[in-house]
C-alpha cells in the first residue's frame, strides 16, 4: 500500500485534533510546507504552527472534497469550518468567539513515497475577516 493512500484524512485528523505527532510519521524533518502569506516551513514549523491553529479553533472541522493523483502529485480540495474561542500565539489578541469557514487545496510533491513539498492554498483574509480578526474590506 502507498503512503500516499489515506495521506490527506490523516494530515486533516492533525488539523483537527490538534495531535500533531502523527505529522513526525507523514512528512520528512525537512520537507518544504508553503503556506501564504506565513513563511515557508519545516515539519518542525509545521506542528507549531498546527498546534498554535488548534489552540485558537479547538472545534475545526474538515472536510476534503475530492482527491486527486498524477504522477508524483497529489492533490486534495477541502472546506472547513471553526470558531475562534481559544487563546493561541498564532493570533496574539482575544478570541471573539465569531465562526468561520473556508474552502483551499493542498498540493504535494512526492519523491519515492515521500512528500517532499507542499503547497497549502486558502481563504485566510476570508477566513480571518469571518472570525473578526481582521476588518471586512471597503
Amino acid at each position: 500500500m502507498s503512503s500516499q493512500t489515506g495521506f490527506f484524512s490523516r494530515f486533516g485528523d492533525a488539523w483537527c485534533t490538534g495531535k500533531v505527532d502523527v505529522v513526525d510519521e507523514l512528512f520528512p524533518a525537512d520537507v518544504a510546507y508553503h503556506l501564504p502569506p506565513f513563511p515557508d516551513m519545516d515539519r518542525e514549523g509545521l506542528k507549531q504552527l498546527i498546534t498554535g491553529f488548534h489552540q485558537a479553533f479547538p472545534d475545526f472541522s474538515l472536510t476534503i472534497h475530492e482527491e486527486m493523483r498524477d504522477g508524483d502529485t497529489t492533490i486534495a480540495r477541502w472546506s472547513c469550518t471553526a470558531t475562534f474561542t481559544g487563546a493561541s500565539p498564532l493570533l496574539p489578541l482575544a478570541p471573539t468567539g465569531l465562526a468561520t469557514e473556508g474552502s483551499g487545496a493542498h498540493v504535494l510533491h512526492w519523491y519515492r513515497d515521500t512528500p517532499i513539498e507542499v503547497w497549502h492554498f486558502g481563504d485566510w483574509l476570508g477566513w480571518l475577516q469571518r472570525c473578526g480578526v481582521m476588518p471586512p474590506l471597503g
